[in-house]
């Protein structure tokens, strides 16, 4: 078990690994569309045993989940509270005056944060066991058809692959801006609002700068290999091994079972 940046690969044998791309970015549609259409509160229970599977797949720790959704922890909490609370005077947990906590609402709210968790989860064990070429090489060939009515699927491939390789790269020249500037003594939990903005832009302003320089920089690279609009350098294609075919379909299945057993009431 290893834990790993979000949206960064990292390079092992692993059962999930070894199953097509195309097979990954479907299923992880599939799951995403299902999370949501289960309102019942044992399918988020039936989901984080599924969750638990594909990280077990992949090899990524827990703590790469916690990373992963550390950034949004501020809207997660909007979220829940933004649900929990009631100010008309009718919740069920009365905490001052009209203000007052709704049970009903408190579920919902959880729930909604254990559905984005379970999608950064998805999210992580596919971004740890698949390359970025892998990634938008399948795009392009999941929206080849589009091609025929001029999408061009090529330059998509190209920009996503690009953004999925950025991540990380961003993550780490952040990372070395901010331990370079506690070394010269910034604190960044000190002082008021406008004290920690003038703070903070020193990391930003460095980083947006680093990024453009690094963006002219591939822009040099591709133009000195010739690229022009619609190239493409793909990975060679393989069709579907039965074990692609068994997962792709056993997951369909699944989430097709559990929406109509939602639906049904069950």
């Amino acid at each position: 078990m290893r834990t790993n940046p979000l949206g960064s690969f990292v390079a092992a044998d692993t059962p999930l690994s070894r199953i097509d791309a195309r097979v990954k970015l479907l299923l992880l549609l599939v799951f995403t569309a299902g999370v949501f259409a289960c309102q019942a509160a044992w399918a988020i229970v039936v989901w984080f045993a599924l969750l638990a599977l594909a990280m077990r797949a992949a090899r990524v720790e827990w703590r790469s989940l916690v990373r992963a959704v550390r950034p949004v922890t501020v809207i997660l909490l909007f979220t829940l509270l933004a649900n929990a609370l009631v100010l008309d005077g009718h919740g069920d947990i009365t905490i001052a005056g009209p203000l007052g906590i709704s049970t009903a609402g408190a579920v919902r709210g959880a729930c909604a944060v254990l559905r984005i968790v379970l999608l950064a989860g998805f999210a992580c064990a596919v971004s740890a066991s698949t390359t970025p070429p892998e990634i938008s090489d399948a795009c392009v060939r999941l929206l080849r058809p589009l091609g025929a009515v001029g999408v061009p699927v090529a330059d998509i491939g190209l920009v996503l692959s690009l953004a999925l390789r950025f991540i990380p790269i961003v993550a780490e020249e952040y990372g070395r801006i901010q331990m370079a500037q506690r070394s010269r003594g910034v604190r960044f939990d000190k002082g008021g609002l406008f004290e920690r903005v003038r703070v903070w832009a020193s990391v930003l302003t460095p980083l947006v700068v680093g990024l453009f320089r690094r963006a002219d920089s591939l822009a040099e690279s591709m133009a000195s290999r010739c690229y022009a609009d619609g190239s493409s350098i793909e990975i060679p294609a393989r069709g579907f091994c039965r074990s692609d075919w068994v997962l792709l379909i056993a997951g369909i299945v699944v989430t097709c079972s559990m929406v109509l057993t939602g639906i049904m009431g069950w």
